[in-house]
């Protein structure tokens, strides 16, 4: 299964109560955390009077295997226009994350925006990664999920120590899009989360496999604009500092036209890299 929107479904069991099955063609280390916390935000917005999500913030306690999870949503506070929910999602008493939900409804308020988005081309003139790479990466797994077209391509064996960013464009497959906010939103979800690690490949080029893995702690995303009528999405991902195992990374995602869809932030803590993962 690997139509995002089947993928991310979730099932009302009760008042506050759900569960979801946490699918195999999301896998990196394991399940993909942005993936999982898809699961949460849908939930959410299941049970939230408006379906605009705001923001997220994720706090992850274990890797979740893939198995179904449960999923307990509390509000905690609600407004005429805002909604604070609480999510907690466990598998068998275990405990997977922790997250805070803002969901809110249409108003009227202040209009501006000053953000620019890097001037890179469209995804049109790029190619595809698994041409870029011959095949030999993001054909299985979670990169089967989406087309991914890179900016500024170096092939692995010329890299040099460069900045810790990474810049592509993205199309999830075989449905590119949801018309449903909560759905589409997800998509800037997985991105800042799963490209925040990738972007710290640039001071440390390797043709082969990292000694390290480097997992999510936790996850921050708010987010800006609707993306439900744009196929392609582009992603800035920043890892600008690591010291003492931890690596800072700051991420946007930003629509075709120009609008920032989405912002974040995490902190990855570097594991030595195990058997499995090589």
């Amino acid at each position: 299964m690997n139509d995002f929107e089947e993928a991310t479904a979730v099932e009302r069991i009760d008042e506050g109560a759900f569960q979801a099955q946490v699918h195999k063609e999301w896998r990196l280390w394991g399940p993909a955390g942005g993936y999982v916390s898809s699961l949460a935000l849908r939930a959410a917005g299941m049970t939230s009077r408006f379906n605009r999500p705001a923001s997220i913030a994720v706090q992850y306690i274990s890797m979740a295997q893939f198995e179904p999870v449960d999923i307990c949503v509390k509000s905690v506070r609600g407004g005429k226009r805002t909604e604070a929910l609480q999510v907690v999602m466990s598998q068998e008493e275990r405990l997977i994350l922790s997250a805070q939900v803002w969901m809110v409804g249409q108003g009227d308020g202040m209009v501006h925006d000053h953000t620019r988005m890097p001037d890179v081309p469209g995804p049109e003139k790029l190619k595809n990664r698994n041409t870029l790479t011959q095949g030999q990466s993001g054909d299985k797994g979670f990169f089967i999920n989406m087309e991914q077209r890179p900016v500024g391509w170096i092939p692995y064996e010329d890299r040099i120590p460069s900045e810790p960013v990474e810049r592509n464009w993205f199309r999830f497959r075989p449905k590119s899009r949801s018309l449903d906010p909560l759905v589409d939103a997800a998509r800037c979800l997985v991105l800042i989360d799963t490209f925040s690690w990738l972007a710290t490949y640039g001071p440390h080029p390797t043709a082969g496999a990292s000694p390290w893995i480097a997992p999510n702690l936790d996850l921050y995303v708010r987010f800006h604009a609707d993306t439900t009528a744009h196929d392609w999405l582009f992603s800035e991902m920043r890892a600008d500092i690591a010291e003492d195992g931890l690596i800072g990374s700051e991420g946007t995602v930003w629509t075709p036209d120009g609008k920032l869809a989405a912002a974040g932030s995490s902190q990855l803590f570097c594991q030595p890299r195990q058997k499995q993962f090589q």
